[in-house]
């Protein structure tokens, strides 16, 4: 369910990317590298926000956690990000729309950012698979208890 939220938000978050691009390349004539570069990080920011609010929303974070958590996202998005302008930027020059170089580039990391902020960011699997293997382990107990 937490991976189709994000991916549902991703997809929201590559129409504010392309926005962005848009008026970026358009609107303020930057290259196409600083464009992709300053779409990304507001794509990255946007999706902080909106994941915060919905796919974690059971372990939102408050106050400094919050202000951590964007930094901790921001530092596991960047690894996409250099992969992302790298892409992007060589299939602009390669001819491609800036759309479509746009798309490819944002694309590259949404795996690599949904997993590494999951575990990072929210925690959201580790308390998953603690919760369950905390929960096996006393029905396993119990069984055993039972049993004498």
């Amino acid at each position: 369910m937490r991976f189709a939220l994000f991916g549902l938000i991703g997809g929201l978050g590559l129409l504010v990317h392309l926005a962005t691009l848009w008026i970026t390349l358009d609107g303020l004539g930057f290259e196409f590298a600083a464009a992709q570069a300053a779409a990304t990080v507001v794509a990255m920011t946007s999706n902080f926000f909106l994941n915060e609010q919905f796919t974690c929303r059971d372990q939102r974070l408050h106050g400094l956690a919050l202000l951590r958590g964007l930094v901790i996202f921001y530092l596991i998005c960047a690894v996409a990000a250099v992969a992302n302008v790298g892409v992007a930027s060589f299939a602009f020059t390669s001819h491609y729309t800036w759309w479509l170089a746009g798309i490819a580039g944002a694309v590259v990391g949404s795996v690599w950012n949904f997993a590494m902020s999951s575990v990072f960011t929210w925690r959201c699997h580790l308390r998953l698979i603690f919760s369950r293997w905390r929960g096996e382990r006393l029905q396993m107990a119990s069984f055993l208890y039972s049993q004498y």
